[in-house]
């Protein structure tokens, strides 16, 4: 008996690193992770199309043919955002900034920051920051569609972050229970600082003022790390 066709649903995204090398018409094969989860898992036939990101802004239209060759259809460029959001943050462990990765990356995060503070609870190392945050945002932009995959650095402790985010961003906010009137940014690049569970220390906290750090009210409550993160970069980007 036959079995029954599989209804398309929306066409599938899958990562290719290298697209920036390829032209329309060009025949390309994936990754063996992202290979093996188009065929083996979705079970994939020819005649079938997919899209392909290499987050950095570019979207490729392909289609499925034999011997798990890819051929290009089409490539486009995804304009770079109007605003973005730098978000730099003292790391929640491991779980829950696993869930601020992918949120953020949903949301449309440019770029994520880990921040040593004075009351960090972890840690992590810049191997981890490299290969399993990029893997786990890469995941959430093939989930969302987001083109552009956050950039990363390596854990930066909190002077050389501020001085990163004076140097890299046009405004900066930090998350505070202080009653705050907030109008809509005006610069392209804005820093989003969120401290660890125990909050900014005094000294930190008056280090952002000093560099003009607005603070930014979210809630009527404290909120945890992973919360206010993405509360944040929510209302910095509306």
């Amino acid at each position: 008996m036959a079995s029954p066709e599989r209804p398309l649903m929306s066409i599938r995204k899958f990562r290719c690193d290298d697209l920036a090398r390829h032209s329309p018409g060009d025949g390309i094969r994936l990754d063996r992770s992202e290979e093996t989860h188009l065929f083996k898992i979705l079970r994939a036939t020819p005649g079938e199309s997919v899209e392909l990101l290499d987050g950095h802004g570019r979207i490729a239209s392909a289609e499925v043919g034999e011997e798990r060759i890819l051929t290009i259809r089409e490539i486009r460029m995804t304009p770079l955002p109007e605003r973005r959001i730098h978000l730099y943050i003292a790391p929640p462990r491991r779980q829950k900034m696993d869930s601020v990765l992918r949120e953020a990356t949903e949301l449309g995060v440019w770029r994520i920051v880990p921040v040593i503070c004075e009351f960090s609870v972890a840690e992590p190392d810049a191997s981890s920051v490299a290969g399993r945050w990029s893997d786990t945002m890469f995941e959430a932009c093939k989930q969302s569609g987001n083109p552009f995959l956050p950039e990363t650095t390596p854990p930066l402790p909190f002077a050389k972050a501020l001085s990163d985010a004076l140097a890299s961003c046009g405004e900066l906010y930090f998350g505070s229970p202080d009653q705050t009137e907030h109008s809509a940014p005006g610069a392209m690049d804005i820093a989003w600082f969120i401290g660890p569970e125990g909050g900014f220390s005094k000294t930190e906290e008056t280090r952002l003022r000093e560099a003009g750090a607005k603070p930014l009210r979210i809630g009527r409550w404290i909120l945890r790390v992973e919360t206010a993160a993405v509360a944040g970069i929510v209302r910095l980007l509306n």
